[in-house]
């Protein structure tokens, strides 16, 4: 605890969280979860982008 005092007295001085880093890893390691592996890293990065996006993928049926 002496060791990490500092850092721990300025965070609550300036308020500071890591809850939103926390809250995004978290989202991200249940998207590998559901995905069950993805074939290579570049398309579990573009499902990354795509779910923090917040693009609407469902289909719109022009009429």
């Amino acid at each position: 605890m002496k060791k990490h005092l500092p850092a721990i007295l300025n965070a609550m001085r300036l308020k500071a969280s890591n809850g939103l880093a926390e809250a995004i890893n978290a989202k991200i390691q249940y998207m590998k979860l559901r995905a069950k592996g993805f074939r290579n890293k570049q398309r579990f990065k573009t499902a990354i982008l795509f779910y923090f996006g917040g693009l609407d993928m469902t289909f719109h049926h022009e009429r």
